[in-house]
């Protein structure tokens, strides 16, 4: 490996920096998340992920748009995207839980949030005296290419109405309120999606999978639960 490092100095290297929360690179050069860091420029429309795509072909994203009910929108994103995993629980629970896009263990049993993530998440759900009964569960879903299908998460939103949502992950974040500055800083703070009129609350919290790989992190994110109580409850 050249200059006198070897496997087992990667390794040991890597396992600290698992060890000490890194989940992402971002350049070839290590530096602190405390550093100050540039500012995004705000932009006055919505998030990009929130506005419908330039893809002015696909007919999926005016069919979104113009259907009037949750079954017939679940039904439009399955019909779209065959097998498609959309939503669980109930949706006029008022409590909304978004992740990212179905796991294999999810596709394989048929749900949202299946395997050790779900069993995590329902155990997550039961801290705050909530379950599959008493929440809505839902992901991103995706066009054929892998981008974000925004019109359907939209649309969602726009038909479920909830008091407030739980974004599970950077991603599911990034999709609700735009782009920020990663999980590891958005966490625990209070976000909001601006959906046509309305502005809806939004806190960010670890995906039960990285909770898995970081069970350090659990007490942030039993944290983040209360505070999303004791919004969700009032």
């Amino acid at each position: 490996m050249g200059l006198g490092v070897t496997r087992n100095d990667l390794v040991s290297a890597l396992g600290w920096l698992v060890e000490a929360g890194v989940d992402t690179l971002v350049g070839d050069a290590a530096r602190t998340w405390l550093e100050p860091v540039a500012a995004v420029p705000v932009r006055a429309d919505p998030p990009a992920m929130l506005r419908v795509q330039a893809q002015p072909a696909m007919p999926a994203a005016s069919l979104a748009i113009g259907v009037d009910s949750l079954p017939a929108l679940i039904a439009a994103i399955t019909n779209y995207r065959s097998g498609a995993l959309v939503d669980d629980g109930v949706a006029a629970s008022g409590v909304m839980l978004v992740g990212d896009a179905p796991t294999g263990d999810d596709i394989a049993a048929g749900r949202l949030f299946a395997g050790a993530n779900g069993q995590l998440l329902d155990n997550m759900l039961a801290s705050i005296g909530r379950d599959r009964g008493s929440a809505y569960l839902t992901n991103i879903s995706y066009w054929p290419d892998g981008a974000p299908a925004a019109a359907f998460l939209e649309r969602q939103l726009q038909l479920a109405r909830p008091r407030a949502i739980l974004a599970l992950g950077g991603v599911a974040t990034a999709a609700l309120c735009g782009a920020g500055a990663g999980i590891n800083r958005m966490r625990g703070r209070w976000q909001v999606a601006r959906i046509g009129g309305d502005e809806i609350p939004v806190l960010p919290t670890f995906h039960p999978a990285y909770l898995l790989r970081q069970p350090q992190h659990k007490a942030l994110a039993w944290a983040d639960l209360c505070a999303f109580r004791a919004l969700a409850d009032a």
